[in-house]
């Protein structure tokens, strides 16, 4: 199981240690095994420079778009994916972000469980997780949401549509994240019009 602790971090399955917030890509990769490991080089992802918006940038951080040399790796562990990024401007050499995204198998066990405060993020229905997590008020009648932010929690939940059953991708932000202040107010919500795709795409 994949426990993952608010401010903290995730503690790692099988009682491979603590990945915390504030870590050195060089400390994550010590507890990683390496043959899980795979190294990424920059495709469609912009640098934090390469945006003539801050904004902008946040929007990719937020979204996993932004490319970060040093973070550019990822691991898959018993059937989920972990993503990893530093924090905002000035703070881009420690952990802030921990992205977990369910990968499909079909040759093999399921994947293990991704818990917050024992709720399996992945294994619940969507709508029966956003009914137990604090500070969300949605009406029951409201339609499915493809993507929801719980800022209380630092938690980020994402699926590919909005009709399918469970959360797919969740996303842990730690105190790292809080240097994009000077971009946004708050550390999950960018400013209006943002959009991580600008210099990508366009």
């Amino acid at each position: 199981m994949l426990e993952l602790l608010r401010e903290v971090g995730v503690e790692l399955p099988g009682g491979a240690g603590l990945l915390k917030f504030g870590m050195t890509p060089g400390e994550i990769l010590q507890l990683l095994p390496p043959d899980r490991v795979t190294h990424h080089r920059q495709c469609m992802g912009l640098t934090l420079g390469q945006y003539a918006e801050l904004r902008h940038a946040h929007d990719a951080w937020l979204g996993g778009l932004l490319f970060e040399p040093d973070w550019s790796f990822d691991a898959e562990l018993d059937g989920v994916v972990l993503g990893f990024g530093g924090g905002g401007p000035g703070a881009t050499e420690r952990l802030a972000r921990v992205e977990i995204q369910a990968r499909a198998r079909t040759d093999g066990p399921e994947a293990i469980p991704v818990a917050w405060d024992d709720i399996d993020l992945f294994g619940y229905p969507a709508a029966e997780i956003v009914a137990v997590l604090p500070g969300i008020a949605a009406a029951s009648d409201a339609p499915p949401l493809a993507e929801m932010a719980v800022d209380e929690l630092g938690l980020r939940l994402s699926r590919a549509k909005p009709t399918a059953e469970h959360w797919e991708r969740v996303t842990l932000f730690g105190p790292g994240s809080g240097s994009w202040s000077a971009c946004c107010t708050g550390g999950l919500v960018c400013a209006e019009q943002g959009d991580g795709l600008v210099g990508i795409m366009y």
